[in-house]
Parts: structure tokens; C-alpha cells; sequence
């Protein structure tokens, strides 16, 4: 991994790994490489890197994720750190657990186009204060799953910024994104904390962004989302995906976010 972010073993959940990755094949158990960031729980990152997986289409419907030990295996954790990642992604539909069986990736879920007459589709709420808290801005490899969500080759350098947003001092969304170092080679040095990002890139980059493709599911708060937004585990949050195009047609940014449901929803306006 390119990245100034040193991991540490120290994380809660994380075990010893000395003699503990015999016999396990990453290539063979569809598993790219993991190194932890330092102050995130581990039951988190890898929820989030098994969602990147699932969202690639890594795994076909139906078809049963690598078991418990040999994921404990790949990510050097406790099972009890593994279980919690994967309860998480029971809780957002992505995943089923069946008893005695093992765990499988969820069937599709059906899709409904806001199409026809439906001619506006968009967020009822405060707008978002410009900039917001930086948990994370940090250059990485592009593994296989994040690659072919931007269209790029594995290993081609990204951006991973992770943000709180605010309105009006109040926080109400984590937005983690992952945008080609090509297209904004310096982003790390760019008032990411006081200005929205679309005029980052249009102001210092002339990338000027011209249309995107968003997914909204619901789903609740786990620990990690109601820690950032001062909500109590389990509070109905929108998840986000969206992809955002340059004028161009270019990939500039794969999003992934949560938005607090007590204070926004999305409304459909028919013609």
C-alpha cells in the first residue's frame, strides 16, 4: 500500500499472527491484500473492505463467502471481530447468514429508475456546510474491487478521503471517497476541511463534474457511524453510492456514504 498512514497491531480485535496464515490463499479465497488503519475499529474496515468486495461483484449471488477462520485468518483478527463485520453486513441486506450452513452473498436487489414522468429526484434537508472534519486523506493502491468501480487498472495510485459532514455544526454524514491521483495529484494539501470538494477539483484541477449515478438504500448506524454523528447505535441512516462523471465521461469519484434519516429524506416530484 502507498500510504503515509502507519497501521498498528495494537487495534482491539486484532490477534497475533505468528503461524496463523499457513495453508491460507488470498487468490483462492478472493481476498486482496488488508492493512489496518491505526484509531478505526477492526470490525469496521472490514466490513467496509468486504462491501468492496461484494459491490465488485467479487462473489456471485448465492455463492458462499470464505468461512470464518479463513477470514480471521486473512484479516489477523478474532472471530468475534469477524463476526461483527459480517452482522453488519446482514444488517444492510448485503449478506445471509444460515445456520449450520454458512454465510452467502445476497440475491440483487431489484432496481427502480426514477424514469418517465418522474423528472426530479434529490435530498429534502439543510444543505451541507462546506469542508467538514478529515478522518482520513491518504494515497493507496487501487485493489482489484476499488479499480473496477473507477474503471482502472489494479494498482493504479487513488485518493481514500474520509469525511464528517455538518450542517450547520451538527454532523450528519460520512462520505468516503476514493478519486484517481491522476486527476488530482496534490489533494492532500487542498482545504479539503473548509471547502466542498467539487470546487476543490474544479478550482485547483479544472476537473469540472458533469453527471452521477447514485444508489440509496436504508440501513442503520453501526458503532462507528453513531460515534461520528452523536447517534445512538442502530438510528435509520441513508446509505449512499454514487459514482460522479467529468464532462468528459471520465470516473472521478466512487463515493460511499451514510446520511442521518431524522434530518433528511429524499423526495420524488412527478410531472
Amino acid at each position: 500500500m502507498d500510504s503515509t498512514a502507519a497501521a498498528t497491531p495494537a487495534a482491539s480485535g486484532a490477534v497475533s499472527t505468528s503461524g496463523s496464515t499457513a495453508g491460507f490463499d488470498g487468490d483462492r479465497d478472493g481476498l486482496d491484500g488488508f492493512e489496518p488503519r491505526p484509531a478505526v475499529a477492526l470490525h469496521h474496515q472490514i466490513k467496509e473492505d468486504l462491501f468492496l468486495h461484494l459491490r465488485s461483484g467479487r462473489w456471485a449471488p448465492g455463492a458462499e463467502l470464505p468461512t470464518e477462520e479463513a477470514l480471521c485468518r486473512h484479516y489477523r483478527v478474532s472471530r468475534g471481530t469477524v463476526r461483527r463485520a459480517i452482522a453488519d453486513l446482514v444488517t444492510d441486506g448485503y449478506v445471509e447468514r444460515h445456520r449450520g450452513r454458512g454465510t452467502f452473498v445476497s440475491r440483487p436487489k431489484l432496481e427502480s429508475g426514477v424514469v418517465g414522468s418522474y423528472s426530479r429526484f434529490r435530498v429534502i434537508g439543510p444543505p451541507l456546510d462546506a469542508g467538514g472534519r478529515i478522518l482520513a486523506c491518504r494515497r493507496i493502491r487501487a485493489a482489484k474491487d476499488v479499480a473496477a468501480m473507477l474503471q482502472l487498472d489494479a494498482g493504479t495510485p487513488l485518493w481514500n478521503l474520509e469525511r464528517v459532514r455538518f450542517t450547520d455544526g451538527q454532523p450528519v454524514s460520512i462520505q468516503t471517497s476514493f478519486l484517481p491521483v491522476a486527476l488530482c495529484p496534490d489533494l492532500a494539501r487542498q482545504p479539503l476541511a473548509e471547502r466542498h470538494l467539487i470546487d476543490v477539483l474544479r478550482d485547483a484541477y479544472g476537473v469540472h463534474l458533469g453527471s452521477a449515478t447514485e444508489y440509496i438504500d436504508p440501513t442503520v448506524a453501526d458503532g462507528y457511524a453513531a460515534k461520528h454523528l452523536r447517534v445512538k447505535v442502530r438510528t435509520p441512516l441513508f446509505q449512499i453510492e454514487r459514482t460522479t462523471f467529468t464532462t468528459t465521461g471520465t470516473i472521478a469519484e466512487f463515493r460511499r456514504a451514510v446520511l442521518r434519516g431524522d434530518i433528511y429524506r429524499y423526495r420524488i416530484e412527478l410531472r
